[in-house]
């Protein structure tokens, strides 16, 4: 459902984020987040607050985001990415009350070594270099659960 990231894609970003510095990518990706996904942009920066150095925190999802759309957008209104609407976010939230954080959570996590092994270790290392590790592994979880969701209920929509 979502772009499936390859080695190749994280060797191209980590190099784009090193030619052009960590600040002016991640200024980018929010920026793009704020006029297109504006759900997924609150979620992050609610994980990043929580998890402690935002600023750090912000570059593992903007670094985690770009690997889902390689060739970002820089104008236009299209973005290649499901917008995660406000029902969806409820639906996650309704999924965690339910299940509990850890059970969703580690479900999430499955979810994402069967679809999309190579984004996971990306967000596994990152996360391995906080002092909140589990924090941040829920809220890469929770960004990609909620970008899976999103995908499948607009394909849903279309048939």
């Amino acid at each position: 459902m979502l772009p499936r990231v390859t080695e190749e894609t994280r060797e191209l970003i980590a190099r784009e984020f090193d030619t052009r510095g960590p600040d002016v990518c991640t200024a980018e990706v929010v920026a793009h987040l704020t006029r297109h996904n504006p759900e997924i942009l609150d979620m992050a920066t609610r994980c990043a607050a929580d998890v402690g150095d935002s600023q750090k925190v912000m570059l593992g999802f903007a670094i985690f985001f770009r690997l889902l759309v390689p060739g970002l957008p820089t104008s236009g209104d299209l973005s290649p990415l499901p917008a995660v609407s406000e029902e969806t976010r409820a639906r996650l939230v309704r999924e965690i009350d339910t299940q509990g954080t850890e059970a969703f959570t580690m479900e999430a996590i499955a979810e994402f070594e069967r679809s999309n092994p190579e984004l996971l270790q990306m967000a596994h290392n990152f996360a391995t270099r906080l002092r909140q590790y589990l924090l941040a592994m829920q809220g890469f979880a929770l960004i990609y659960k909620a970008l899976v969701l999103q995908s499948a209920d607009q394909r849903t929509r279309l048939h």
